[in-house]
């Protein structure tokens, strides 16, 4: 899959000079939905919202901001309230206590009504300027465009290092075209949105998960800004669980509707050890006369068969599980990029 890769506008990274953007082409995107979760960044969201409206207002006609408030504890959610009052186009979500950007995300797009939707960061430093060169990007016949930071903002040791480690980690082991996964700046079509269900801390992979559905995927260079106010929610501790991610994510796409094959694999694995060291420990016995119950490799052998019987059961009760999930909600195995010639009489 090729990736197409723009050139980032050029700007001032501090956010003074809020200059409207050439208009897009009419006709492209009819309704956007912009996402943003948000946890205690009361400093930054009036001059976010002041931001995406400088750039949304000449460009798209009909266009919502849905701020998903995750159980922030600053006042973020008292002001947000205020601002729903004094703004027509925004929305919000507010979650009863913190649940991570994932819910947030999640949240979100099943609350969008666009057509087409973005998402990103509420702590200014991803660039509303960026959105019409993304929309465009994804209208020439993308399914999901990803915004790259190739010029990062952020402290080397702690953010940067980590960041590029764990990119190169998640692009060699999915083989997904994507340079920087972890940017919240992205646009999608709402078909692909739809399909995405997250669970747990996926918002890091979502281009992945995409990816793995089949879609179309572009990657736009994106202006990264230092943060003004407030600080950041993440730090090294990510990094295990991205490594913990990343396994779920590999085994979802690999075996998600064949578990039996990996528990399965395992299992023959073990019993051909449980065989092996049997055979070994019978001609020990006849041919040296070592007693049997004096041989450590008689314990092994026996503990090997009996985890193939554990990793065999595991796969098949794997199975069953699968199949109830599909069946019992009516869930495909697949997924249909769109239909024609249903409407015909």
């Amino acid at each position: 899959m090729n990736v197409l890769v723009s050139k980032p506008l050029s700007r001032p990274i501090d956010g003074s000079q809020l200059e409207p953007p050439q208009p897009v082409p009419s006709g492209t995107a009819s309704f956007v939905s912009v996402i943003i979760p948000v946890f205690n960044e009361r400093e930054n969201l009036a001059p976010l919202l002041d931001e995406l409206a400088v750039v949304l207002d000449p460009n798209y006609p009909a266009y919502e901001i849905i701020i998903v408030d995750d159980g922030s504890t600053d006042g973020t959610s008292a002001l947000l309230r205020q601002l729903t009052t004094e703004r027509p186009y925004l929305r919000a979500v507010f979650f009863r206590r913190n649940f991570g950007q994932t819910a947030a995300f999640d949240a979100g797009f099943r609350a969008a009504s666009g057509d087409v939707i973005v998402t990103m960061d509420g702590d200014l430093q991803n660039d509303p300027h960026d959105i019409p060169t993304m929309i465009r990007k994804l209208e020439e016949g993308c399914d999901l465009v990803a915004g790259w930071r190739w010029q990062r903002r952020d402290g080397m040791f702690l953010r940067k290092v980590p960041s590029r480690i764990a990119n190169w980690i998640i692009r060699r082991a999915t083989q997904a075209p994507i340079h920087d996964l972890g940017c919240s700046l992205r646009v999608y079509r709402r078909e692909v949105t739809e399909e995405l269900r997250l669970y747990g801390e996926m918002h890091r992979f979502i281009s992945v998960l995409a990816f793995n559905m089949g879609a179309r995927i572009a990657e736009v260079k994106v202006n990264h800004r230092p943060r003004r106010a407030g600080s950041s929610k993440y730090g090294l501790h990510r990094t295990l669980k991205v490594l913990l991610d990343l396994t779920t994510v590999l085994f979802l796409r690999r075996y998600q509707t064949k578990p039996i094959y990996i528990f399965g694999g395992l299992a023959l694995f073990m019993f051909a050890v449980a065989a092996v060291l049997s055979g070994i420990v019978l001609w020990e016995k006849y041919e040296e006369g070592a007693w049997v119950h004096r041989n450590p490799l008689f314990v092994i052998a026996v503990m090997a068969g009996l985890v193939a019987v554990q990793l065999l059961g595991t796969g098949i009760i794997a199975e069953l599980i699968i199949r109830t999930y599909y069946e019992s909600q009516d869930k495909r195995a697949y997924s249909v990029a769109g239909r024609a010639g249903f409407d015909r009489p």
